[in-house]
């Protein structure tokens, strides 16, 4: 009786099972069997999932933007708020207002920017704003903006975590 080796064996066997599972992964994505609404809410799985992909993701090629000196300046903030208030507050929100309906449709759900609890790191924020997230509603707006007005937003979201709807209203009426 002829002994076979063992590394061809378990060669075979790694690539028969990636073909099966490729074939799996595209006989599902192929069937429609996964509801790709958004009005439900997704799969806990898949949620989670995409979570901490963008968040991997953010973390590896974000952070490396250096900000203006005057990153933190009160006319970048004023500037910040205003375009957050034309651009951005109909997904994540203002202070005293309900959610728009625009992001109450919104699924993966827009984080709520404004809140005590976010850390709104600025180097983050501005790649997130000037890239966009895929498979979100996020759009990329460096192909619209420029970088000063994505630092402004920046600053704004870093400085404006748990601001009142007064502070915020009074951001957002400040003169140009």
């Amino acid at each position: 009786m002829q002994r076979r080796h063992p590394v061809p064996v378990a060669v075979a066997t790694v690539v028969a099972t990636l073909v099966v599972l490729a074939m799996g992964a595209a006989l599902f994505s192929f069937s429609g069997f996964y509801d790709v609404s958004a009005s439900r809410q997704d799969n806990p799985i898949v949620a989670w999932m995409l979570h901490k992909t963008y968040e991997a993701s953010l973390h590896r090629y974000g952070g490396t933007d250096v900000p203006p000196a005057d990153l933190m300046s009160l006319e970048n903030i004023q500037a910040g708020a205003r375009f957050y208030n034309s651009s951005c507050a109909a997904c994540h929100g203002v202070p005293g207002k309900p959610l728009s309906f625009i992001g109450q449709g919104i699924q993966p759900a827009a984080p709520l920017l404004l809140v005590a609890s976010r850390r709104n790191n600025p180097k983050l924020m501005f790649w997130a704003i000037k890239h966009g997230v895929n498979m979100t509603a996020m759009p990329s707006f460096g192909k619209s903006q420029t970088d000063q007005t994505i630092w402004q937003t920046a600053a704004f979201l870093y400085d404006a975590r748990g601001i009142t709807k007064d502070k915020y209203d009074a951001l957002v009426q400040s003169p140009k």
